[in-house]
């Protein structure tokens, strides 16, 4: 027989002895019942607040604005994550900055509450005092690299751009206000599409390849013609469907004419211009495998000639003003292709020419990539151009290239990953399989708040913010 049906006969039998018993025994059985329920509840609330002032301590330690900013920011998360524990009396919060060197380095919670007894008359008490204590803190004693990846093909124009931009200044932000003495922290950025723009100064160092550009010569060429005279048949041509950077979108209309030529030939004169090339700063793949590696610079990179390209490269820096004014000259164009930009960032952080800002005197720098992108491969490599449409081709050197820079523990490179507003699920994948294989993490930003949260919560682990009481 159950319990509470053996409960229940007790209850309903009205026999003067077992009503007796009955009444004698509720009341130890209640208090034994009411304890356990109690304590549960207990124990539930003091986890719960612990959690909450764990999660508001990080959020205020990972703000790096004024001391209103930090505060509103614990505040904010501690009372979302406390609302799971509705049972919980009105508690007392105390905020506190954690100053170092007149820098805010840190965030202390304190909180205290009760949680009120549900069986306060069998177990002696109505309520029940819990508190907590929670501190974080960033490691502000050792230098870091950190190289963001930033895309920049044309499907990144407008919003996306903009959005991009406004996260990667906020990290500037938080790393200004970071605590940490001036110089331990540098940056640089890659922004990529289809080439990476190394910069023109670039052109005659030892591991690059550029030819030499040549300027066309140009020749007047006359011949009897017959002369266009007018136009006929001008009609519109409605907009239509295109893509950018595979990305679908509708390309703006026009209008058109059929040429009216003479009926007298005359002597016309065109001019003809020779062959020419310019470098602009574009750099292509290396021959397979070693478009997929940073080492034996002895093959040289080759330059791409008549070709525009993304935004020039910034090499590391620990002027914040530098990359601030470099992530807010970005522009959008070209079509996606990541190995340019995984590769580039591995180049910039590790020890290896060719980019020599990457030699770093003194204490060995923790080094992180922050590579964020829209978008699938959509070009591939034809060596040394990338005028390819092999996506499976294009996917399978991302991964290559991202083992490799994996197995480089000599740089010991972190890669964060970051899909902004992206459909593509087996590019998700390599960019999450990216980010585990060097021990950085993955996230997947649906907007540009998303983004934001996303690049603070990357740099949340770089500044190794974690909780110390």
């Amino acid at each position: 027989m159950g319990i509470l049906k053996l409960v229940q006969e007790l209850w309903h039998n009205r026999s003067g002895n077992v009503a007796m018993m009955f009444g004698l025994a509720l009341v130890p059985m209640m208090g034994a019942t009411g304890a356990a329920i109690d304590y549960s509840r207990y124990s539930n609330a003091q986890s719960a607040l612990s959690s909450a002032a764990d999660a508001g301590a990080l959020a205020g330690a990972i703000n790096r604005g004024t001391i209103d900013a930090r505060k509103q920011a614990a505040k904010s998360v501690f009372e979302a994550n406390l609302k799971q524990a509705n049972f919980l009396d009105p508690v007392t919060v105390n905020y506190v900055n954690v100053i170092k060197n007149g820098k805010n380095t840190g965030y202390r919670v304190e909180v205290t509450g009760n949680v009120t007894s549900l069986f306060g008359a069998f177990t002696g008490g109505s309520t029940q005092a819990i508190a907590a204590v929670a501190e974080a803190a960033s490691q502000v004693d050792m230098p870091l690299d950190i190289a963001f990846v930033l895309d920049t093909t044309g499907s990144m124009l407008g919003a996306r751009l903009t959005a991009l931009k406004a996260a990667t200044n906020n990290i500037l932000d938080e790393v200004s206000n970071s605590g940490m003495s001036p110089g331990l922290v540098r940056m640089g950025v890659v922004p990529f599409a289809e080439y990476v723009n190394v910069g023109m100064a670039n052109r005659n160092k030892p591991w690059i390849n550029v030819p030499s550009d040549i300027v066309g010569t140009t020749t007047n060429v006359c011949s009897m013609q017959f002369p266009v005279v007018g136009q006929t048949n001008c009609r519109d041509i409605p907009a239509y469907s295109c893509t950018n950077d595979g990305v679908a979108m509708t390309c703006p209309g026009y209008r058109t004419c059929d040429p009216v030529y003479g009926t007298t030939q005359q002597n016309i004169c065109n001019t003809v211009y020779g062959p020419s090339q310019t470098w602009y700063g574009c750099v292509g793949s290396r021959n397979y495998p070693l478009n997929t590696k940073d080492s034996d610079y002895g093959v040289r990179i080759p330059g791409v000639m008549n070709t525009w390209c993304a935004s020039q490269i910034q090499e590391l820096t620990s002027d914040i003003s530098t990359t601030r004014s470099t992530i807010n000259g970005l522009t959008a164009q070209g079509n996606t292709y990541l190995p340019a930009g995984l590769i580039w960032g591995w180049r910039m952080l590790s020890k290896l020419e060719p980019l020599s800002a990457s030699q770093n005197a003194g204490q060995e720098p923790r080094k992180f990539m922050i590579l964020v992108t829209d978008g699938r491969n959509t070009v591939s490599p034809t060596y040394p151009e990338h005028w390819g449409s092999d996506a499976t081709l294009a996917d399978n050197l991302t991964r290559e290239t991202c083992n490799n820079l994996a197995n480089d523990t000599a740089s010991a490179i972190k890669v964060f990953t970051i899909a902004f507003e992206m459909d593509g699920l087996s590019t998700k994948a390599i960019l999450q399989d990216c980010a585990a294989r060097t021990g950085g993490q993955f996230f997947d930003a649906n907007n540009a708040d998303q983004l934001r949260a996303a690049m603070a919560q990357a740099l949340q682990s770089i500044l190794r913010v974690s909780l110390t009481k």
